[in-house]
């Protein structure tokens, strides 16, 4: 469907190339670029492939977001109720929202709110809904308010729901349940994400129709390193892609243990790579901890595995040819998953790109840096997170505290860029948003701007070894460009924020135009 004619002509393109860093046009064919030069070569060339006049406009390589939750931010924005702070600015505000959306709920269903991270910040009450509040909403309906996916507020039916009620003294390994003085649960408890039912498949289609574009091709994506949910989610985007309604590529990771067991996985035959220019399997994702605090804030290593256990998977994966993704939250989680992986690579030497979520956030001393980069782990970071873990207050960060993205990219470190996005933080999606971000919001970390878009372009595009394919604008590789409306090279740091995606073209197929 994505594999059309088109001359890509009158635009200043930034190739991301070194031999060709700028060019005026593109000429693509049967969806792959086969001519990046100047308008008049391009024109001679072209025959009767289709124009599309840039008018001067900046062109980039699609946007590759190198980590993101896709159908949960398209079912965040469509299926869930959502009251990020803000506009919301406090409880009573979203717990007056949260009751229409009640009303208009069948009892018995799930009622599923997406809000902010960090709320107890950003509200006026400075604190976090107990179970008597959502009690107050509704017994009707197991009710769960989620600040990011990690914390979660539950009413009296969505505790029982979840078995967790009775487990206030013997969690889920990770998971903590806040209590209140006589010893029941207070409502608040983390790391329970992953016991929340699935959508159907029809629910995530219908989110994707009305929210893929939207969030995403029109942000100038794509293509994403997705983290479905459910088997549902798989297989919405399999019948989309047979429909020809797929609206960008993706390359989707599968949870473990959440999903499947490795075991299982393994028996497939799966290997990364597997599937198509649009769709494809790229290995495991797996969690080393979790949000690394109690829920109101209070550090604490909600780590996942033993040693032992770690160990066994990690070297099992990495035999069976898996790409591993690994989320860490705190340098101690960091630091076992480099072990895990110097323990895989002494069994079984050889090439990887194996990842460690979020470590390009976190890390800061400079000895991990270093055995990072001696084992081959990719490092990857949420550039958005600067402005959305607690808004204003982030900026304020001491200099311990901020990315030392500065210190990754001089030790050769290709940094990979992602939304990390469920619906949290809807301005976060967009490429340009985490570009400015990273800009702006983080002084000790000072990265150049072509640094900042090969973060979402290039970079990401190694981290999962789709870089012959994606990244640059070069002959070979897939017809993907974002049309921006400036130079983000020409404008100040702050203004990246106003930049907008004029068009998307993917495959050399204009799927957005706003021009």
């Amino acid at each position: 469907m994505y594999a059309g004619d088109l001359a890509l002509i009158n635009g200043k393109l930034i190739t991301l190339e070194a031999q060709q860093p700028r060019a005026e046009a593109a000429l693509v064919r049967n969806g792959r670029i086969a001519l990046v030069g100047s308008t008049a070569e391009v024109l001679a060339a072209a025959g009767d492939a289709p124009r599309f006049d840039c008018d001067g406009r900046t062109v980039v390589p699609g946007f590759v977001d190198g980590h993101v939750h896709f159908e949960y931010t398209c079912l965040a924005l469509t299926h869930c109720f959502s009251c990020p702070t803000p506009p919301y600015r406090s409880l009573a505000e979203i717990g007056s929202g949260l009751s229409e959306w009640v009303e208009r709920t069948p009892p018995g269903e799930w009622v599923i709110a997406r809000t902010s991270f960090g709320l107890q910040h950003k509200v006026a009450e400075g604190r976090l809904f107990n179970r008597h509040e959502l009690d107050a909403l509704t017994t009707a309906h197991p009710l769960v308010v989620l600040s990011g996916m990690h914390v979660a507020m539950l009413n009296t039916p969505g505790l029982h729901a979840l078995g967790l009620w009775n487990r206030v003294d013997n969690p889920p390994v990770g998971v903590t349940i806040h209590r209140e003085p006589e010893g029941t649960p207070t409502g608040v408890a983390t790391e329970i994400w992953n016991l929340l039912p699935a959508f159907s498949k029809e629910k995530v289609k219908d989110a994707i129709r009305r929210k893929g574009h939207e969030q995403f091709i029109a942000q100038g994506v794509t293509t994403i390193h997705n983290l479905p949910y459910s088997a549902h989610d798989i297989q919405a985007v399999q019948e989309l892609q047979a429909s020809g309604e797929l609206p960008l590529r993706i390359r989707f990771f599968y949870h473990l243990p959440h999903q499947t067991n490795l075991d299982d996985l393994l028996a497939m035959g799966l290997r990364p790579g597997f599937g198509n220019d649009m769709l494809r399997y790229g290995g495991i994702k797996t969690f080393i901890d979790g949000i690394g605090h109690d829920g109101y804030g209070t550090p604490l290593w909600d780590v996942k595995w033993t040693r032992e256990e770690l160990f066994d998977f990690v070297e099992r994966a990495h035999a069976g040819g898996q790409q591993l993704w690994m989320h860490v939250l705190r340098a101690e989680s960091l630091r076992l998953g480099c072990d895990a992986i110097e323990a895989a690579l002494r069994a079984y030497p050889g090439p990887h790109r194996h990842r460690l979520e979020h470590s390009a956030d976190i890390v800061q001393d400079d000895a991990d840096i270093a055995r990072m980069q001696e084992l081959g782990i990719r490092a990857v970071t949420t550039p958005q997170f600067l402005y959305s873990g607690l808004g204003a207050r982030t900026r304020e960060r001491s200099p311990e505290q901020r990315p030392r993205w500065r210190a990754l990219i001089d030790r050769g470190f290709e940094v990979i860029g992602s939304s990390d996005s469920t619906g949290t933080v809807p301005d976060g999606i967009s490429p340009l948003f985490n570009i400015a971000c990273a800009l702006v919001y983080a002084p000790g970390a000072p990265i150049s701007v072509e640094e900042a878009l090969k973060m979402f372009t290039i970079w990401p595009a190694a981290g999962a070894f789709e870089e012959h394919d994606k990244g640059t604008l070069s002959p070979g590789k897939l017809g993907d460009f974002a049309v921006l409306s400036a130079d983000p090279h020409e404008v100040e740091p702050e203004a990246i924020f106003d930049l907008q995606v004029a068009a998307t073209i993917l495959g050399g197929v204009p799927v957005h135009d706003s021009r």
